[in-house]
């Protein structure tokens, strides 16, 4: 992450690419007017266990699977609902979980595997169990530049960067401060903003970009087409 002037500021869409291609996090936002927040994205090839594990503790653990139209017709992942009335028609697919070397399929090691397995081209249906602990998002043809999401933005970033296009995404929440000798939190318990995501990503050495930046970039380069 850059800054200006002693200010902290975004990461150029070059510099957050090289960081992704070696396997990072980014911290990406989206537009004020829409869900204004952070997810913490990262290719499924490179979801480790660790980073998995690091994932779901930071961020509201609800791990979701952006992929390619094409993928998700391939490995038989037909959407979850026949009406979708999310605000925002996040193209949620069913659950998954892989079909072998998964125990509950909850744990990090259990949806790492799974996400690995995601990003398996030679991956097929049989590859996965359903319904399961890791949600796939069929991304919408043209990325970010047909609609500003985080789905979008997750397979635009791998195929930047040289991945598979299969990423993994989790929104980035303010889970208060603990009470001592009670079973409960205190503060705030919203959705992690701008500056809460900058202050995060310094705390942990990630680089943050904007949907808005990474959609200028691809329209000035002419890359990221399908």
């Amino acid at each position: 992450m850059a800054t200006t002037n002693g200010e902290q500021s975004f990461s150029s869409i070059p510099d957050a690419v090289e960081a992704f291609a070696r396997g990072e996090f980014l911290i990406v936002l989206d537009s004020p007017h829409r869900e204004n927040e952070g997810d913490l994205i990262i290719a499924a090839a490179d979801l480790t266990p660790s980073k998995a594990a690091f994932l779901i503790r930071h961020t509201s653990g609800y791990l979701c699977a952006p992929l390619t139209p094409s993928l998700a017709a391939r490995l038989a992942l037909p959407q979850m609902v026949s009406e979708n009335l999310d605000p925002n028609r996040t193209a949620y697919t069913i659950t998954i979980d892989a079909a072998e070397d998964v125990t509950t399929g909850i744990s990090a090691q259990d949806r790492s595997t799974t996400c690995l397995k995601l990003a398996d081209p030679k991956a097929t249906r049989e590859s996965f169990r359903r319904p399961g602990h890791v949600v796939p998002l069929q991304a919408r043809e043209g990325g970010v530049r047909a609609r500003a999401g985080h789905t979008e933005a997750a397979v635009d970033l791998c195929r930047l960067a040289g991945k598979e296009l299969v990423g993994v995404i989790a929104e980035l929440v303010e889970d208060g401060e603990g009470v001592e000798g009670r079973a409960e939190m205190k503060g705030g318990f919203g959705m992690m903003r701008r500056d809460g995501c900058l202050a995060f990503a310094r705390r942990y050495g990630l680089k943050v970009i904007t949907i808005e930046d990474l959609i200028r970039y691809l329209e000035s380069e002419g890359k990221g087409k399908a």
